[in-house]
Parts: structure tokens; C-alpha cells; sequence
């Protein structure tokens, strides 16, 4: 019976797949066993050495799922074997039931006899403490003090050795008792004891080949270290290595090229390339801040370069100044180039790159005293030539000397100011040229396909220094630069225009209303509109200035011209004798009609 409950309770607890461990019967030794007991009782019972050891957690309890290349095996599998072992069983249990002559039950462990439960009551407490130990005062003197509990008072004082001997005797009785109980519970766990015993031993032999295996595997690893492992480790070492020892000569060859800053920054202003000292300072700024950053060598470097970019801001001024001094107080001829062009536009460079956008300012101001000077030395050397040396020139300024000079004289003296003016503003129109191109690089526009920076050309290499044909400018500000250089231009031509009326009106009374003839006048004419023309073709603008004093001159000599006429026809008309004459119906009728309506037809 016991055995169909069994099986009808797997099968009603069969739905979930169970392992062999679940499957087994629980018995009385499956709850204890020898070794836990003699070791540590309140320690529940191991399944094997290492829980014993290390505790439960030490093996791995997590269920393993189904494996997916193996086939499900259900309960229905195994019912024909259970089947034909559950009659094996049977009549295996009737003839150990015939044999035995007792029921049929599991055997159980007898109990412990009612005379050895006395007795090991009649055992002091002490003896079952955990913490008991004899060389504790307060424990000695406790079982010193048993003595007292064997004999009377009495006895004691008359017999102490008596006393001590009952003492000895009844301690070895407790000790007896122990002995005798420790035997009866071995005596009832011998089963379980070489059970214990001989799983040490499989254990034991399991360990030893697993040392073995554990052995083999670590010699297998060191050659598989030794030859492969390390080898490819020292592969990617030495790889790392590499990387490092190439990132550390990169950074040394860096601190080398900034340490040379000072000394290219003055190679690069001797050539000159503003523009590139400039970006050379700039750069090796972000590299101190960036990539070397915290080195004490260059700690000073960043204020020396900061004090060096603003003493190229004072060169590029001083340079373009004294530049534009020497360029335009040199004797200009018709086809004179521009001084030294490459320097122009270095110089232009660094003021584009710097955002100084007045340097065309400073070469109008420059151009006008330039013309000023042109025009005062041309007069002096027209009225130094013309100079007789008689006492009685003593004239004092210059518009009187002028009175003194002749038509042809004047004349010249106009045509020459004319060329010469106009060398000034076509050679201000050349600059212009060449500050536009450098403007038009800057901004990124016209920019030669094979151009090459200034350190390319004279060999140098360093850093990443902006070529000069690189943009400068945004499209805003080259509007501004393009505009500026357009006003000086057309500042320029109108200067000159009016500096050419003041000659033109200086004292010419005389010379204009009292001594000009007509071809004169027309001389003079032609000179001043090829002079407008000219300023025209530079800057496509006119200006009124010069044309405006011709007029009022010209205008001035046609009155004259024309009331020196009339009254000279008035003269003669008046010194005339007059008679009647018959004359042509046809002439009567237009002196007639003119009489009438004042009007020729």
C-alpha cells in the first residue's frame, strides 16, 4: 500500500520535470550524519565535502534548463521499467518480511535507555557549557567546590583526603557516563559513519584526480603562456610602446619647434611676412595652451609672445608710413613701378590680418602732401628759370612772381603741373591696384592656383602658418576695405583738380583778360579737359573743381574778347561817313523785318 501511495503521489506531483535527487526517499540518516555531529551539531547536514567545509553557498543551486539538442524525456518513459521493478520490489520486501518475522517498516534507531538518561541528568551543568575551561579562576573554584557537595561538613574537616578521593572517583563516574553515551550514539550512527567514511574515500580519490586534471591544465596553460600568450602580450606591448615612444618624440620635436618661436618670428620679419609671424604667434599660443600646457620651460613664452604681437602692430604702422613717405616723395616718371611691391603687400597683409583698415587714410594724407609739394616745387622752378636777376623784381609771393611770367610761359608751367599731377594720381592708382589685390587674396577671390606663402618660398616650414592668399577678410569687411580704397581714389583726383584751379586762378587777371589770345585760351582748354579726362579714366568720377575756375576764366576772357570787339566796331562804325544807297528789295525787307521784331530769321 505504502508502495502504490507512493507511486500515485509522483504521479500527481509529475507535471514538473524533477531531477534524480527529488526522486530519492527521504530517510532518518539523510538528516544527520557523523561527521556533522562530531564537528559542529547545529549545522545542518552536507551534501558533500565542500558544503561541509565552505557552506551551502559554496556549490551552485541555480536550475539548469532544457538543453535544446537533447530530446525531452518524460515520466511515461520510465513506466514500463517502474512497472517491472515494482514487482521485483514486492516480492523482494515479502521475503525480507518472512525472514525478519517483524512488520514491514523502515528501520528506526532504538531510544536511549531510560538508566542512561538519568544519569546524564545527574551530570552538573558546567560540564555542558561550550565555554568551559579550567584555567578560568571562576570555573576551577566552581568545581573545587564540589568537593563540599560529596561529604558532610564533618567528614570534610576530618577526612579532606577522603574528600578528594570521592571527588576524583565521582568526576571519572561523569566521565564514564560520557563515554558510555558517546559510545551508544557511534554505536547508533555506525551506519552513517562508514557511509561518511567511504564517501571520503571516493571524495578523496575524486580530489586526487582532480588535483591530477587541475595539475595538467595549469603545465597545458604555462606553454600555452609561455608560447603563445606572452609572445602576442610582448606583440601589443611593444605596439603600445611604439605609439607611446612615437607620441613622446612628436611632443619633444613640438616643444623644439616652440622653443625656436623667437628666432623665426625675427627670420619671418626679416623678409618681411607679417602675416605669417603673425599666425606663427597665434598658433604657438594654442599650442602652449592646449598641448603644453603645465611645462615650467615655456611658462613666460605666452606674455613674451602677446608683447611680440603687439610690437609687429607698431612695425606694420611705422613701416607702412615710412613706406609711403619714400614711394611718394621719389621722382615720378610716366612708367615709375611701384617700390618694392613685395613689401607693399607684406605690409598690407599684416594690417588686413590685424583689422587695421585705415592704412588708405594714412595714404591719402600722404598723397595730398605729395601733390602739394609736386605743384609749390614746380612753380619755383618755373619762376627760378625765368628769373632775369634785375633790381627791380622784388615781388612777395608767389602769385606775383607768376604775373611775371609770360602766355607761353603760363602755358608750360600749366602743362607740366598737368603731367606731373598726373603721374601722382596714376601712381597712386598703381598702389591702389595693389592694395586691391591683396584685399581680393585676403577675401579669398582672385587667388593664384600655384600661389605659395612667403616661408614656402624662401624655404621654411613650420607649424601651420596661414598663407597669405588664405582668407582674411570676411565679405563684409572686404566691402569696407574696397570702399575706403575707392575714396582714395577719388580723394585723390579731386585734390588734384583742386590744387590745378588754385594754379589756374592764382593772379590771372592780367594774364588771362588782358594779355590771352583765343589760341591761348584753347591751349589752355585742351590742357585741363585731358587732365579731367585723365582723372576720369582713374577714378569714373568727375570733378567740378577744376572745370568750374576754367569757366569762370574763359568766361571772363569772352567778355573781354567780346566788349573789346564792340567797342572797337563802335569806333569804327562811329568814324564811318554815311550816304543813301539803293539796295536790293530783298535786303530791305530783312532790315525791315529785323527793325520790327529784333530777330533774324
Amino acid at each position: 500500500m505504502e508502495a502504490k501511495s507512493s507511486k500515485q503521489k509522483q504521479n500527481s506531483t509529475f507535471p514538473r520535470k524533477s531531477s534524480p535527487r527529488d526522486m530519492e526517499l527521504w530517510k532518518v540518516l539523510s538528516s544527520q550524519n557523523l561527521p556533522a555531529v562530531l564537528n559542529d551539531p547545529n549545522r545542518g547536514k552536507q551534501r558533500d565535502f565542500f558544503t561541509k567545509l565552505w557552506g551551502e553557498d559554496f556549490v551552485e543551486t541555480a536550475f539548469i534548463g532544457n538543453l535544446e539538442h537533447l530530446p525531452e524525456v518524460s515520466y511515461s518513459s520510465f513506466e514500463h521499467y517502474l512497472k517491472k521493478v515494482n514487482k521485483r520490489l514486492k516480492q523482494h520486501e515479502k521475503l525480507n518480511h518472512a525472514i525478519s518475522g517483524g512488520p514491514l517498516s523502515p528501520k528506526r534507531p532504538a531510544a536511549l535507555p531510560e538508566k542512561l538518561q538519568s544519569d546524564v541528568s545527574g551530570i552538573p551543568r558546567i560540564f555542558m557549557q561550550s565555554n568551559f575551561d579550567l584555567r578560568v579562576p571562576e570555573t576551577f573554584q566552581t568545581i573545587h567546590s564540589l568537593k563540599g557537595e560529596v561529604t558532610s561538613p564533618s567528614e570534610s574537616s576530618s577526612k579532606p583526603l577522603n574528600s578528594a578521593k570521592v571527588l576524583q572517583e565521582k568526576l571519572a563516574h561523569y566521565l564514564d557516563i560520557v563515554e558510555v553515551q558517546i559510545a551508544y550514539q557511534v554505536t547508533q550512527k555506525s551506519d552513517s559513519f562508514f557511509q561518511a567514511m567511504s564517501s571520503h574515500d571516493a571524495l578523496m580519490e575524486k580530489l586526487s584526480r582532480t588535483s591530477k586534471t587541475v595539475s595538467s591544465l595549469r603545465s597545458n596553460l604555462r606553454n600555452m603562456d609561455q608560447y603563445l600568450v606572452q609572445d602576442s602580450l610582448k606583440i601589443l606591448q611593444c605596439a603600445q610602446m611604439k605609439q607611446n615612444y612615437f607620441a613622446v618624440v612628436e611632443k619633444l620635436k613640438l616643444m623644439v619647434t616652440v622653443n625656436q618661436t623667437q628666432s623665426m618670428l625675427q627670420l619671418l620679419l626679416s623678409i618681411p611676412d607679417y602675416v605669417a609671424a603673425i599666425d606663427l604667434i597665434c598658433t604657438t599660443q594654442e599650442i602652449l595652451v592646449q598641448e603644453l600646457a603645465g611645462i615650467n620651460g615655456f611658462r613666460h613664452l605666452s606674455s613674451q609672445l602677446s608683447e611680440m604681437q603687439r610690437l609687429i602692430d607698431k612695425i606694420l604702422s611705422a613701416e607702412f608710413e615710412r613706406y609711403v613717405t619714400a614711394d611718394l616723395n621719389r621722382p615720378l616718371d610716366q612708367y615709375t613701378e611701384v617700390l618694392e611691391e613685395d613689401k607693399l603687400a607684406s605690409i598690407v597683409y599684416g594690417m588686413l590680418r590685424q583689422k587695421y583698415f585705415n592704412f588708405a587714410n594714412k595714404y591719402k594724407e600722404e598723397a595730398f602732401t605729395s601733390i602739394k609739394a609736386t605743384v609749390k616745387q614746380l612753380v619755383i622752378e618755373e619762376i627760378a628759370a625765368n628769373d632775369s636777376g634785375e633790381g627791380d623784381m622784388r615781388l612777395t609771393g608767389t602769385g606775383e612772381q607768376l604775373q611775371g611770367l609770360s602766355l607761353n610761359q603760363w602755358r608750360q608751367l600749366l602743362e607740366r603741373t598737368a603731367e606731373a599731377l598726373l603721374r601722382v594720381v596714376n601712381h597712386v592708382k598703381v598702389v591702389h591696384d595693389v592694395m586691391r589685390e591683396a584685399v581680393d587674396k585676403s577675401s579669398g577671390k582672385n587667388v593664384q592656383s600655384d600661389g605659395k606663402s612667403s616661408e614656402e618660398d624662401s624655404g621654411i616650414s613650420y607649424l601651420n602658418i596661414s598663407d597669405p592668399s588664405e582668407t582674411l577678410l570676411t565679405p563684409d569687411e572686404r566691402k569696407i576695405v574696397n570702399f575706403c580704397l575707392g575714396e582714395l581714389l577719388c580723394s585723390v583726383c579731386d585734390f588734384a583738380n583742386d590744387q590745378f584751379a588754385q594754379l589756374l586762378t592764382m593772379q590771372s587777371k592780367e594774364i588771362w583778360v588782358e594779355r590771352a589770345t583765343a589760341v591761348q585760351v584753347c591751349d589752355v582748354a585742351r590742357i585741363v579737359d585731358n587732365f579731367v579726362d585723365s582723372c576720369i579714366r582713374v577714378c569714373d568720377k568727375r570733378s567740378t573743381a577744376l572745370t568750374s575756375a576754367f569757366k569762370v576764366q574763359a568766361s571772363k576772357f569772352i567778355n573781354k574778347f567780346h566788349q573789346d570787339q564792340k567797342d572797337k566796331l563802335t569806333m569804327i562804325l562811329a568814324s564811318e561817313t554815311w550816304k543813301q544807297t539803293v539796295v536790293p528789295q530783298q535786303f530791305q525787307n530783312l532790315a525791315d523785318k529785323l527793325h520790327e521784331t529784333g530777330i533774324i530769321i
